[in-house]
């Protein structure tokens, strides 16, 4: 078996290069001859896919953060390529990797693919906005901004906590979004302050989904809406709901979709997986039922 494998050098605590050998030497002692590549920039994991693509090999193993895996993905839809996949996750919040139960030693989550059958992947959904595919979430407003303005030698350091320092420092600069949205029963408008179409148990650590009704491979997505609190009391409320997955009330919605538009005045931004992409006036978030294939 030949495993190719793509360490991103900015994902986890500073201990990429580190838990990289770590994870060849579990394929190589495994039998598998081993390619590592410790990329810098998204440039160089794109050349890295390149060369993969053309290369073929058995197994591709993406380490780093949910972004790594899901940059990946993208790159490999636009290279029209499939090969099979593996995660090490190495990130700080790794919440697909923590909804998908994969150990958090890298070592171990090495084993774990080189253990599985290369022919009986798992297949997951992804989800789809506008033209570009996500991994795990697609969101705006609160609690979104901060997962591409942290440092990355911050997030390193202390892991979620960056994202919690960013979260409560976004606050208080936070607008709320005036827009329309339907989605299968779903018919609302107004203003939110937060707002995701997601396959995940948990976005960022602050929003928590229900394990007992979310599942990674029905071919829906959970719609979560926040509509703007009227005073310090409500926001309160809001964030307990989300976090404590319980919902009382208008204020925040939650619902399985397999297809949701969202209509606006002007443009706002959104976070695809974490990275930054402007929105338009008119966006259509899907599910994309079990294209993705991972050896878990």
């Amino acid at each position: 078996m030949e495993a190719w494998i793509l360490v991103n050098t900015h994902a986890g605590r500073q201990r990429a290069r580190q838990n990289g050998e770590q994870i060849r030497r579990v394929f190589a002692l495994g039998g598998a001859r081993t390619r590592l590549a410790y990329t810098e920039s998204p440039q160089e994991g794109e050349a890295f896919l390149e060369q993969a693509a053309a290369a073929q090999p058995d197994l591709l193993v993406f380490c780093g953060g949910d972004g790594t895996l899901s940059h990946g993905i993208n790159c490999l839809g636009r290279l029209d390529v499939k090969i099979p996949l593996g995660y090490v996750p190495l990130g700080t919040t790794n919440d697909f990797a923590r909804s998908l139960g994969l150990p958090k030693e890298p070592a171990r989550a090495a084993e774990q693919i080189l253990h599985g059958r290369l022919g009986s992947a798992h297949r997951l959904d992804l989800g789809r906005f506008g033209d570009r595919a996500f991994l795990y979430v697609a969101s705006f407003g609160a609690f979104t901004q901060s997962s591409y303005k942290a440092e990355p030698r911050v997030k390193a350091a202390l892991g979620h906590l960056a994202y919690v320092l960013e979260s409560v420092r976004e606050l208080p600069s936070l607008r709320p979004q005036s827009l329309r949205v339907e989605a299968g029963d779903v018919r609302c408008e107004g203003e939110f302050l937060f707002g995701a179409v997601t396959n995940t148990l948990s976005v960022g650590g602050v929003v928590k989904l229900d394990p007992e009704t979310v599942r990674l491979d029905d071919g829906l997505l959970e719609l979560t809406l926040v509509r703007m609190p009227k005073n310090p009391v409500e926001l309160g409320q809001a964030v307990r709901m989300l976090h404590q997955c319980k919902y009382d009330g208008d204020l925040v919605i939650q619902q399985p979709v397999r297809r949701a538009v969202f209509t606006c005045p002007e443009p706002f931004p959104w976070s695809l997986d974490g990275e930054y992409v402007p929105g338009g006036e008119s966006i259509q978030v899907e599910a994309l039922p079990q294209v993705l294939e991972l050896i878990l």
